[in-house]
């Protein structure tokens, strides 16, 4: 089954773009059951499109307000959550202080890393 896992930041650590993957998650994305990742840009990049009763909305900024936001996702291969949080657990050792990851099962998709 595969997981996603989202990778969350505190909204202070908005440097990431210029500054290389941590040293010890690099090889934890090169292992076989990682089958995809991105690092996304900092949150006021985001552009949000919402239907408003029919009616399309376009607004700047991620689509909640909150005191993280979504840095990144890393799609894997588990055969349970188990497995799954397991090898969260271990990237989250690598990451940067204030980092959170949230494990959720994926129902169907095509993405797949290069």
């Amino acid at each position: 089954m595969q997981y996603a896992l989202l990778a969350y930041s505190p909204p202070e650590d908005t440097d990431r773009a210029s500054r290389p993957i941590p040293g010890g998650l690099a090889p934890l994305l090169d292992r076989p059951d990682v089958t995809g990742w991105a690092r996304l840009h900092a949150d006021e990049s985001a552009t949000t499109l919402r239907n408003d009763d029919g009616r399309m909305l376009l607004t700047d900024g991620p689509f909640i307000d909150s005191k993280e936001y979504l840095a990144g996702l890393i799609l894997i291969e588990a055969d349970n959550l188990d497995r799954a949080l397991a090898i969260a657990a271990e990237m989250l050792q690598e990451t940067r202080p204030g980092t959170a990851i949230e494990v959720r099962p994926i129902l169907d998709g095509r993405f797949r890393g290069a």
